[in-house]
Parts: structure tokens; C-alpha cells; sequence
């Protein structure tokens, strides 16, 4: 069954595909600006300043340049593909940014018993929350992105 986390991580999803549908080339640049976050955060430059700094940057970018239109198929299509981008890391970011515990030797908890009950429930209930912790916990450079290295309560 799913529960809030999941409501509100899928709308967040559906929300950026239909946004970069309806923006067009102005999407396909905000899924570049993804991507830059992504490269960046492994270099150590992570966090939301530097999202808000790359998405303003990249945006401004997207608005300046003077670049040919092309057909309203393939406008819709690169603009779905970037607010996709867009929306499944804003997803991940709901599923993931819950505080986890180390419990034992190599063993962690997610999410963590510290959390008001309510939302304890909501994340230990999720289909999707234990399992993109999971393969976020284990991909380095999608660790590195959203900062799951080193931020837990105990």
C-alpha cells in the first residue's frame, strides 16, 4: 500500500515529466542541470546551495541562448526527458533524505526509530523508500549526491 512518502514522491515525479512536457527546451536544460549536480557531487561539490546555484545558472542559460526551435514533437520529448530527470531525483530525494542509524557492525537502519512515529510509519511502510535507500546506499556516486554519507542521528 502506498503511503504519504510515496504519494508525494510519484506527484513530484509526474509533476517534472509534466512540467518538461509543457516547457520544452527550457526542461531538456534543467536535466542537464541534473546531470551537472550529479558530476559535481562527485567531485565533492554537493548540497543545495550548489543545486540552487546550477539550476539558476542553468536556467538562465536555457532563457539566453539563442537557439533554433525545433519541431514541437521533438521539443516535448527532450523537455519530458529533462523534467523526468528532474522529477526522479526529487523522488529519490523524498524516499531517501530520512534519517538511518548504524545498528551494528556494517548494518544500518533505515529509517531511523528517532523519528516522531507518523513519519517512522510512512517511510517503514513504503514500498519504495527501504529499496532506494538501498541502491543509493550502495551506488557511491548516487550516495555522494544526495548526501547520505556521514548524516545520521547517532
Amino acid at each position: 500500500m502506498l503511503t504519504w512518502v510515496d504519494l508525494l514522491a510519484l506527484f513530484s515525479l509526474a509533476l517534472g515529466i509534466a512540467w518538461g512536457l509543457r516547457a520544452g527546451l527550457l526542461g531538456a536544460f534543467v536535466g542537464v542541470g541534473v546531470l551537472l549536480y550529479l558530476l559535481l557531487a562527485q567531485l565533492g561539490f554537493s548540497g543545495w546551495p550548489w543545486a540552487l546555484g546550477i539550476g539558476l545558472g542553468v536556467g538562465f542559460l536555457g532563457k539566453s541562448l539563442p537557439l533554433p526551435t525545433p519541431s514541437r514533437g521533438l521539443e516535448a520529448f527532450l523537455g519530458g526527458l529533462g523534467g523526468g530527470l528532474l522529477g526522479l531525483f526529487l523522488a529519490l530525494i523524498l524516499w531517501t533524505g530520512y534519517p538511518w542509524e548504524r545498528v551494528g557492525a556494517g548494518t544500518l537502519r533505515y529509517p531511523s526509530l528517532y523519528l516522531p512515529t507518523p513519519v517512522y510509519e510512512g517511510v517503514a511502510q513504503s514500498p519504495f523508500a527501504r529499496e532506494a535507500f538501498r541502491i543509493a546506499w550502495n551506488t557511491p556516486w548516487l550516495r555522494k549526491a544526495l548526501r547520505l554519507e556521514g548524516e545520521h542521528p547517532k
